[in-house]
């Protein structure tokens, strides 16, 4: 077959499985084994649906916005991850955020294709301030930025990107953002439509397009 067509997955009755027999997992398998490493997720408010916006009108009327997320690295798939037990014999739980310069050059070529196709800005969330995994991604975003001179590239923190997606969605066109940022961000950009049901996504690589 040429693509999978997916529904929504996931269900409180599942919450209690364990970790392979979650919906989830399965996912995450999936998007590994085809090499999808690019979720392109818009969030485009209808004029014919802006009341259905939990933000006033004026706010919500005319926000267009396409987030494309790193799908396949990041804290999701690092290694080491599990259980411990600290030298004080509590109980730990562990992951690890890990991003490789090619993982980040790949998605932010392709957010920036998107971007080119669209309003023609770019804005790339992270939170460099703290995370030396994001210090690498906003070093090699800003290293692809001189292969697309007629893309306007932006940098924000990830905290407040959260909060100008409700004050002021209508500054964004495109953001690039890692595999957590970017699952959190998508969700909170199709609520300003109304609905995450209403929103489709397509999640593509080198090979699936």
């Amino acid at each position: 077959s040429d693509a999978i067509l997916l529904g929504a997955i996931g269900g409180y009755k599942w919450d209690n499985n364990e970790k392979h027999l979650k919906p989830e997992t399965g996912l995450l398998n999936i998007r590994a084994g085809l090499g999808v490493f690019a979720n392109l997720r818009p969030a485009t408010v209808l004029p014919q649906l802006v009341d259905a916006s939990t933000l006033k009108k004026e706010v919500a009327e005319g926000v267009d916005i396409m987030v494309v997320r790193e799908l396949t690295g990041g804290i999701y798939f690092g290694k080491p991850r599990g259980f411990g037990t600290n030298d004080k014999g509590e109980e730990t739980g562990f992951n690890t955020e890990i991003y490789s310069a090619a993982e980040i050059d790949r998605i932010a070529r392709v957010a920036f294709e998107v971007a080119r196709k669209r309003g023609g800005k770019l804005c790339s969330v992270d939170k460099a301030n703290v995370l030396e995994a994001s210090m690498l991604w906003r070093k090699r975003v800003t290293a692809i930025a001189s292969e697309f001179p007629d893309v306007e590239l932006s940098h924000m923190y990830v905290d407040n990107a959260a909060m100008q997606l409700v004050r002021n969605p209508k500054q964004f066109d495109t953001i690039v953002t890692n595999n957590i940022f970017g699952d959190i961000l998508s969700d909170e950009a199709s609520m300003i439509t109304g609905s995450i049901g209403m929103l489709p996504s397509a999640s593509v690589g080198e090979s699936v397009i």
